[in-house]
């Protein structure tokens, strides 16, 4: 039965027929070697550091700091993202006969299979120690062990996780808020460094190394110290964990999400601030654009999961330049870029929920733009023009985020801002219109980060292809010390970008035109008993 379903999760997984479905795998082989790669090499850097015998006088402080990390990492990362991985859809595999024992293996499994880089990590660890030779082969029970335990905790307490939170996403309105809160501890380096901590490495000190916390149980267990103590731990903690994981999956088995949405009470009430604000382009634009858009914003601004990237946008940009804002005092030749910059990175996290698959929330509902009296290129620019919208009160909340942490944000450079936004936007916006009808894929609202890794590596892949216009401008302006020449250079790329802009929507039209039951048939395509999210 459990091979059935694994079976099941990789049929699921092959790429289907067609060019764009070949390139989108090709693709997906292309950012999985580079994102293992990285981690390989971090699972290589271990396995050199704790095969060291001259580090070894350290590994009792070292290792439980290590395997903290990589436990927040395990349990964190996946919630940030809102990417879990493989999964199973409950509500469609409880119209089998599965006991649920088999469920709860198979859901092991899958959180197993969607931690292959970390489980890579660990394993560094263990042939780092068994290369030793003050620990080597006599110690190998002893490192396996506090390994295996350290794993097991792991996947037990991040099926858990995964399964209160896909309750905690279905009722209730704080969602948002918990993804920031989340977000700003995995950002506790660099607020430390924006804080001006004088010596980041004595907190190291404060990192809970007792016998009595998971991490630490499973390190001294692996260094032999205190065998039988750290077993004992171990063994509890893995207990605990499963008792955790398997009473979240239960109880989610039980839950029913569209009663719980239902009860939630909601206001009937027009808000006239928010209308206003929908109905702001029909001031400046005539129907049908005005009427897209309006739609696009009403779209939009419901769905937690944009409401929460486009606030992310807004301020996150700062803590991720932190280092170079130490200085405080705008000297810096760096601090003089940190804007356009911080908004760049703003239109970059917009990107995988927007512009790269713009029909994704639309979803079946996308034959609209096909059967009304509308013109597809109205349909994609006004999608565009709305993300371009909402990127002026972004900028704006940048500036005064930027001001007030003394970054460089007089009117010229908020101007110079919005020109090199403005810019990348052309570009970016371009491919996303090919990508959106060549490799649309439906998305659900209430799944936080759908296909979210993809189109965050597709738009990091891009970024130097479109940021190289303006990266010729800022090194013209360097060497020749003219404004003049930076402000052409710019002028050209605007040029550049609109030229390619015009040429990608021709042919987004033409390929939405000749397969548009291809590209329906995607966006209509609802989840089977596996999904991947």
């Amino acid at each position: 039965m459990i091979r059935a379903i694994l079976w099941a999760q990789f049929l699921s997984m092959r790429p289907r027929k067609g060019i764009a479905a070949r390139g989108g795998a090709i693709f997906s082989v292309f950012t999985g070697l580079v994102f293992y790669g990285a981690f390989a090499f971090f699972s290589w850097a271990l396995m050199m550091l704790f095969s060291s015998v001259d580090a070894s006088p350290r590994f009792a402080q070292l290792l439980p700091l290590v395997l903290l990390v990589i436990m927040l990492y395990w349990q964190v990362a996946p919630v940030i993202s809102a990417s879990f991985g493989a999964s199973i859809d409950l509500r469609k595999l409880l119209a089998y006969p599965i006991p649920r024992n088999k469920l709860f293996q198979v859901e092991l499994m899958l959180r197993a299979a969607s931690s292959l880089d970390l489980l890579l990590v660990v394993s560094g660890i263990g042939v780092g120690l068994l290369r030793n030779r003050l620990y080597g082969l006599a110690d190998a029970p002893f490192i396996v062990a506090g390994l295996g335990s350290f794993v097991a905790m792991n996947l037990l307490l991040s099926a858990g996780v995964r399964a209160w939170l896909e309750r905690f996403f279905l009722h209730t309105r704080f969602k948002e808020v918990f993804f920031i809160v989340l977000a700003l501890v995995g950002l506790t380096p660099q607020l430390l460094i924006l804080l001006n901590v004088k010596k980041p490495g004595a907190l190291l000190r404060f990192v809970p190394a007792q016998f009595v916390w998971p991490w630490a149980a499973a390190s001294h267990l692996m260094l032999r110290d205190a065998a039988a103590v750290s077993a004992g731990m171990a063994v509890i903690w893995v207990a605990a964990a499963f008792l955790f994981g398997r009473r979240q999956f239960e109880r989610t088995l039980c839950f029913d999400g569209a009663t719980a949405k239902k009860r939630e009470p909601s206001s009937r009430g027009t808000d006239s601030v928010s209308e206003k604000i929908f109905r702001l382009p029909s001031r400046f634009l005539a129907d049908p654009l005005a009427a897209l858009m309006e739609k696009e914003l009403r779209t939009l601004l419901r769905i937690p999961r944009f409401r929460m990237a486009y606030g992310m946008s807004c301020f996150f940009g700062v803590f991720l330049f932190a280092p170079a804002l130490r200085s405080r005092g705008g000297s810096s030749t760096f601090l003089q870029y940190a804007l356009p910059i911080m908004a760049v990175y703003g239109l970059l996290v917009l990107g995988q929920i927007s512009y790269w698959n713009s029909f994704g929330f639309d979803r079946s509902a996308a034959q609209g733009y096909f059967c009304w009296p509308i013109k597809f290129r109205d349909a994609l620019i006004a999608k565009n023009l709305t993300v371009m919208a909402l990127m002026l009160p972004q900028m704006a909340l940048v500036s005064l985020v930027a001001r007030a942490f003394h970054v460089p944000s007089s009117p010229g450079k908020i101007l110079e801002t919005f020109a090199v936004a403005s810019i990348a936007a052309l570009f970016w916006f371009g491919l996303g219109n090919i990508f959106s009808v060549r490799m649309s894929r439906a998305m659900d609202p209430d799944k936080m980060n759908q296909m979210g890794n993809k189109l965050q590596a597709l738009t990091i892949f891009a970024a130097p292809f479109v940021l190289l216009p303006v990266i010729l401008a800022y090194w013209a302006r360097s060497v020749f010390g003219s404004e003049i020449v930076f402000a052409g250079i710019l002028a050209l790329a605007a040029v550049l970008g609109a030229i390619f802009y015009g040429v990608a929507l021709d042919s987004a039209v033409e390929s939405a035109n000749k397969n548009r039951e291809s590209m329906l048939l995607e966006l209509s395509r609802a989840d089977g008993p596996i999904s991947i999210t």
